[in-house]
Order: C-alpha cells, then structure tokens, then sequence
C-alpha cells in the first residue's frame, strides 16, 4: 500500500462546537461518523482533548514500518 492510500484511508476530522457552557468535541471520519467525541468546560481543553484523541486514533489505524 502506498503512502497515499494510506493517507486516504486515515483522513478525520475535528469539531469543536458550543452548546450552552460546554464545549462539544468530536473526532469525524471522513463519511461523517463519530469515531470519538467528548464535552469539556473550556475551549481550550476542548481543543487539548480533541488533538490528543485525534493523535491516539492515528498512532492506532497507521500501520508500523518494518525496520530494514
């Protein structure tokens, strides 16, 4: 498989949304489907907690290379 397929294949996305006095995260595949999502006090953790979701969800669905 190739470095683009991969890519393709592990493409999300991130939203953050304001509901009330929470902030609302979600992590989104690329059909639109919550992969995982959260509610947070701040913005802030909302965005930490997000990036840090979004960046387990990689390190977990990217397959290993193979060292030579």
């Amino acid at each position: 498989m190739t470095i683009h397929a991969q890519l393709d294949r592990n493409l999300f996305e991130i939203a953050i949304v304001q509901k009330r006095l929470r902030w609302d995260w979600s992590v989104r595949d690329r059909r639109g489907k919550v992969v995982m999502a959260g509610r947070e006090k701040s913005r802030a953790a909302a965005r930490y907690h997000s990036g840090r979701a979004l960046f387990l969800l990689l390190l977990t669905t990217c397959p290993r290379l193979k060292p030579a």
